[in-house]
Parts: structure tokens; sequence; C-alpha cells
């Protein structure tokens, strides 16, 4: 059976898994802090960085992506509505860095080599 090596740099630890593993799983496994709720891909609490590995991954379902649409519209929409500057500060902080490389633990399944990490 093919493997994928995959680092989780939040606890600084590399394992091998079977390919076409999901992410979620395997940050179950070590440890690592990607949080989540219903594991289904409705939520879209989730979210995850890719670092490095980009093409090494499942490609984006249009599924997931109408679910990223809607937790960024969720968060923007919670910007909008904090009416607190540090509250709002630490809502961005955390989720200022959502973009282009983020996607959803428990939809992305690992086909080679990556680096990931929580948001």
């Amino acid at each position: 059976m093919a493997k994928a090596k995959v680092t989780f740099s939040d606890v600084n630890v590399t394992v091998n898994v079977p390919v076409g593993t999901r992410i979620i799983e395997i940050s179950e496994a070590v440890g690592s802090y990607i949080a989540y709720n219903c594991r289904e891909g409705d939520c879209g609490v989730c979210l995850f960085e890719v670092i490095k590995g980009k093409e090494n991954m499942s490609a984006i379902s249009k599924e997931e992506k109408a679910v990223l649409l809607a937790r960024y519209q969720e968060i923007m929409d919670g910007w909008r509505a904090t009416t607190d500057i540090d509250a709002l500060q630490a809502k961005m902080q955390r989720e200022n860095f959502i973009g282009k490389n983020c996607r959803l633990a428990c939809q992305t399944q690992v086909f080679g080599d990556v680096v990931v990490a929580p948001l």
C-alpha cells in the first residue's frame, strides 16, 4: 500500500499514512489542534492551512467550496458585527490567515507528502 508523509507543524510530528487518508483522521491520532465538529463537511470548523504539498491533496470539491464560502462569509459578518476593538483584533489574529491554502480537514485526502497547520 502506498504511503504519504504528513507533517503537523503545530505539534512538530510527522507520520506515514496510507494514501487517501483524510487529514482529520490523522490530526486526531497525532494530537494536532485542528478543531472539528461535524466531520461531514457541513459546519466548516475544521479549517487548516496547507503549508507545503498542496498538489499532493485531493482536489477541492464543489461542496467543499460552498462550505468554505459560507464559512468566509460568516467570518466577515462576525467582524462587521464586533463593536469591541480588542475582540475584533483577537478574531482577526486567528482568522486573518484564511485564504487559498486553507481546506477542510474532514474533506481533504492526502496523496503525497504534505505539511499542514491548524488555524
